[in-house]
């Protein structure tokens, strides 16, 4: 049974955010592989992280975003979002075969979090061509002692390699430990172009309904550790959420 979406039963709010629970999960759109609509709210409420990392958040013109409607409604305080292709009709996204609602929107990510930051900031990865979305951004979290980064890949295989170098390259030198996650659009291999990041769940994301790759990571930088790593359950979107708790190490407080 999904849990309700209550504060009531969840872990005291930690002073720093030197340790957190983190979830990353691509919504879909709030629409399942056949194109019906499950409830994201419940999906949300069901992940129960400090932070959740969302990809491919919906927002129909003149509405609340899929992300920011959810938020509200499970504790979520603090919410970010960028929009990577505004105006847009959902049927032009192809995220189904099939039909979906005739609307028109918003599409791109969001940071829902319990804990509060202190700056976000987006990073351009450069487009691909044949890519709707365009030029493609990542979400840059910084909280007290750790960055949490938000990105959502091209599906343009050839091209997301060069979008995960230029991501790795405008993370350099800013001296805080820093976590990768999101939908890469990539296999387990292929994200050692991230290096030194390195992979801290493994399991297979997608498709949810019979999982044959792995898409979704967490990607660790250098002074990070994490537990409790792993592909959560199914919530209703095509793609299976990452779960994991991440910690800076001694040697980083």
């Amino acid at each position: 049974m999904t849990p309700p979406c209550s504060l009531d039963d969840h872990r005291p709010m930690r002073k720093a955010a030197m340790t957190l629970t983190l979830a990353s999960v691509n919504l879909h759109c709030g629409l399942d592989r056949n194109g019906r609509p499950f409830p994201v709210k419940q999906a949300i409420a069901a992940l129960d992280a400090d932070v959740v990392l969302v990809q491919e958040n919906w927002r129909v013109e003149g509405s609340t975003s899929l992300a920011a409607a959810a938020a509200a409604d499970c504790g979520y305080g603090s919410v970010t979002e960028l929009d990577l292709i505004s105006g847009v009709p959902l049927a032009r996204l192809d995220i189904v075969d099939g039909e979906v609602p005739e609307e028109t929107g918003s599409f791109g990510l969001a940071v829902l979090s319990r804990v509060p930051w202190e700056s976000v900031w987006p990073l351009a990865l450069g487009a691909a061509r044949g890519d709707v979305v365009g030029i493609r951004s990542a979400q840059v979290v910084t909280f007290a002692g750790l960055r949490a980064v938000n990105v959502h890949l091209t599906h343009r295989v050839l091209h997301g390699p060069a979008q995960l170098r230029r991501l790795v390259a405008g993370l350099r030198g800013h001296g805080i430990p820093t976590l990768i996650a999101g939908d890469l659009n990539m296999c387990r291999p292929t994200v050692r172009v991230a290096h030194p990041y390195r992979p801290a769940v493994r399991g297979r994301t997608w498709p949810a309904h019979r999982p044959m790759a792995q898409l979704d990571h967490v990607l660790l930088g250098p002074g990070l550790t994490a537990t409790h790593a792993r592909v959560g359950p199914p919530v209703g979107s095509d793609h299976l959420p990452v779960q994991l708790t991440v910690a800076a190490s001694e040697g980083d407080r």
